[in-house]
């Protein structure tokens, strides 16, 4: 199956008080942490900014919100528009502890759910982390299908992600569809840093490892 991952490095971090995704663990970047990560599972990595973002870091393709301050939606969107494969996993920047393991088997899942079964059967749209019964939308797969709907939500700006996947075809990975990941990994894996208190929790956390 192929996939495009798109990183989601739009948001204005304004609880962090500065970009998350330039903020450095071990000298490197959320950013080139996720990317690096990323480029391991997938044929292209594309990530979603700001229209006045710029990073300038080499070997790294951003692209621009299409309907910028609009939230992780028009990340999702702007990113499955830019792709050219059916299917995209999604993954936002400021999640430290997403493990190569965890994006390789959302997208075996995506596969084995994805296939198709009964003609009847309306095909599938999402694969989204659910943990400890919490939906995390940016960490899922999401197929190019979910575009004209996206789209929609944007023009009329009804930008809640779990109202929107209400509408799609979509399953819910837990634990227990994960083989190969610890339960450990899939709870840290959809950690993310919001405040200044979260980034120095992690920056602790790999100077433990």
């Amino acid at each position: 199956m192929e996939v495009t991952g798109i990183i989601i490095a739009g948001g204005r971090s304004s609880r962090m008080g500065q970009d998350k995704a330039l903020l450095e663990i071990e000298g490197a970047t959320m950013l080139e942490r996720t990317f690096i990560t990323l480029q391991q599972a997938v044929q292209r990595v594309v990530v979603v900014t700001r229209d006045d973002q710029e990073y300038g870091l080499s070997g790294i393709e951003t692209i621009s919100d299409i309907y910028p301050g609009m939230g992780p939606l028009s990340g999702i969107h702007a990113g499955l528009s830019a792709s050219t494969t059916e299917w995209g996993i999604v993954v936002a920047c400021d999640m430290p502890f997403v493990q190569l393991e965890v994006l390789q088997a959302l997208l075996v899942l995506t596969e084995k759910w994805a296939a198709p079964k009964e003609a009847a059967e309306s095909p599938l749209q999402a694969v989204i982390a659910s943990v400890a019964g919490r939906l995390h939308p940016l960490l899922g797969v999401y197929h190019r299908s979910i575009l004209p709907s996206a789209e929609e939500r944007l023009r009329n700006k009804r930008l809640r992600l779990t109202e929107w996947l209400e509408t799609l075809n979509v399953r819910y990975a837990t634990i227990e569809d994960m083989p190969g990941v610890t339960e450990n990994m899939w709870h840290n894996a959809v950690f993310n840093m919001n405040k200044p208190q979260d980034y120095k929790l992690v920056l602790e956390q790999f100077r433990k490892d």
